[in-house]
């Protein structure tokens, strides 16, 4: 692609691989069924492992992939990208034509992401967000270009984005900041600013290593132990039986749903220890420049005044060793499913914490000595009601289950003691574990049942917030709520335990910028 910002290019051809690459695994997916609906045909005379029904079944679906994958070269072919002096414009040609223009000064995030299929041809992929709730839960844009492209259409439009915002420091009077000037040591390459410095933060094997202990989901751990018990089981009763070959491709889909099962569980008990490969952060000026990956690398800019909140969280693990690590909210991250983890600081000691957050966003390090006070006992009184409706459910569904099947009795009223039991155990740890923090500058959150979150966000940062009050909780003197957040949906609500005292007044003032 020629570096010539009035010339219009294409996505990169690979973007339609990506994109029909779904439908592929469907084709593979109905031929295994085909060859496991038909093993017993395997092992006889007849090695035709797909009969005339499945043959037409591929058929139609070849037919449907074929369609599609021309639907999207045409659509790959009439669709042009163009960076204008003030925007960026998405053109679409096709039989229903489209025009997408996104505003230089709209943009609050230009992020890099290579998969390992990527990795692999030499292309990356450019993710443009807005501020835009409307747009919040998806990322606005997504362009696939060769890896040194991709590299210069964001430091293109980093460039676009830093001379709008001096030109609206400008109009507001502040030409001369030092916000609206380039830091010294940069150096200007091909027209776009390049930050120069190692950077601040970055991860050893050890640190890699530690964050992905404490990452462990107890859960995945005990269904990972449990499918793989599974497993042997069915294996060892299959090699015991005579006709082994039949009862093998017979098993063969059962077989498949445990290692899916197995696997799915093994990947979210290791991920962490790969997806924050090579980890490293640094803070330049505004801006906080995160990088990571193994088999899919990414590359985030992120605009300190977008930042939103800052999440320190503890699993189970980690609350035991008393580790932490943080992650941000901000316009534009955390959009998409796979980037709901918005990493800042990994898995380490408070004092570690607090040290990583004075380089990287020091705006938040007095948050991590913020007190959070405990939910009053009152509380337990406002949930006398909630606990009330819940026992009358079981015991209904108790009384139901005892009409249709009067012999389980033992079984069926020992599940509604233990959901009972279950549901007091959880009032207890949220009990334990919830509170709230307000000072003159920062809310504090705090939630959790065996592992903790906290979020601290600043006052003027809430959208608008919510406080009420049961007729239990009022003749208690206690309240709660909730705040909202400019964010994807994941982020975007979060709950006020129950609290006692002026936070309510403290959030109040804080969003009016009184305090």
């Amino acid at each position: 692609m020629e570096k010539n910002k009035s010339r219009r290019f294409r996505n990169h051809i690979s973007i339609v691989a990506e994109q029909v690459g779904g439908g592929i695994l469907a084709i593979a997916a109905v031929l295994l069924v085909n060859v496991l609906q038909d093993a017993d045909e395997l092992t006889g005379k007849d090695l035709s492992a797909v009969t005339d029904r499945g043959s037409l079944i591929m058929a139609v679906v070849l037919l449907i992939l074929a369609a599609g994958i021309v639907n999207r070269i045409f659509v790959w072919a009439k669709t042009y990208i163009c960076i204008e002096e003030n925007a960026v414009v998405i053109e679409r040609g096709t039989m229903n034509k489209k025009k997408n223009t996104i505003g230089i000064r709209n943009i609050s995030n230009i992020n890099l992401e290579q998969n390992l299929f990527e990795m692999l041809l030499g292309t990356c992929k450019v993710k443009m967000d807005t501020n835009s709730r409307s747009t919040a839960d998806s990322t606005d844009v997504k362009i696939v270009l060769k890896k040194a492209d991709a590299e210069w259409f964001k430091q293109e439009i980093t460039r676009k984005l830093q001379a709008a915002e001096q030109a609206a420091a400008a109009q507001d009077g502040m030409a001369g900041a030092e916000n609206g000037k380039i830091r010294p040591g940069t150096v200007l390459q091909g027209g776009a600013v390049q930050e120069e410095g190692a950077y601040d933060f970055r991860a050893e094997f050890g640190d890699i290593f530690q964050h992905g202990l404490f990452s462990i989901n107890i859960f995945s751990m005990i269904i990972l132990i449990l499918g793989i018990v599974g497993a042997v089981v069915t294996v060892v009763r299959i090699l015991g039986r005579p006709d082994l070959m039949t009862s093998v491709l017979s098993a063969a889909a059962g077989v498949a749903a445990a290692g899916a099962i197995v696997l799915s569980a093994l990947w979210d008990t290791v991920k962490d220890f790969v997806r924050y490969y090579d980890f490293r952060a640094k803070r330049r000026k505004e801006k906080i420049y995160i990088r990571y990956g193994f088999f899919k690398k990414v590359e985030y800019t992120i605009p300190v005044d977008k930042i939103q909140a800052l999440k320190v969280r503890q699993s189970f693990v980690a609350r035991l060793f008393g580790r932490y690590m943080a992650e941000i909210v901000n316009v534009g991250m955390g959009d998409d499913k796979d980037e709901q983890n918005s990493f800042l600081v990994l898995y380490s000691t408070q004092e570690q914490l607090r040290e990583r957050l004075a380089l990287l966003l020091p705006e938040f390090a007095g948050t991590v000595d913020q007190e959070t006070v405990r939910m009053p006992a009152g509380a337990w009184a406002a949930w006398i009601w909630p606990l009330a409706v819940y026992c009358a459910a079981a015991a209904a569904c108790g009384g139901v289950c005892m009409e249709i099947w009067p012999r389980y009795a033992v079984f069926i009223w020992g599940g509604a003691g233990v959901l009972l039991l279950l549901a007091l155990m959880g009032m207890l740890l949220k009990y334990r574990t919830d509170g709230v923090g307000a000072d003159k500058e920062f809310l504090k959150l705090c939630h959790g049942y065996f592992g903790r979150n906290y979020i601290s966000v600043r006052y003027q940062k809430i959208q608008y917030a919510e406080i009420r009050q049961s007729f239990i909780a009022r003749a208690c003197g206690i309240q709660k709520g909730k705040i909202h957040l400019l964010a994807s949906s994941a982020n975007t609500a979060h709950d006020i335990p129950y609290f006692k005292g002026d936070a309510a007044e403290k959030i109040r003032r804080g969003m009016l910028g009184e305090n």
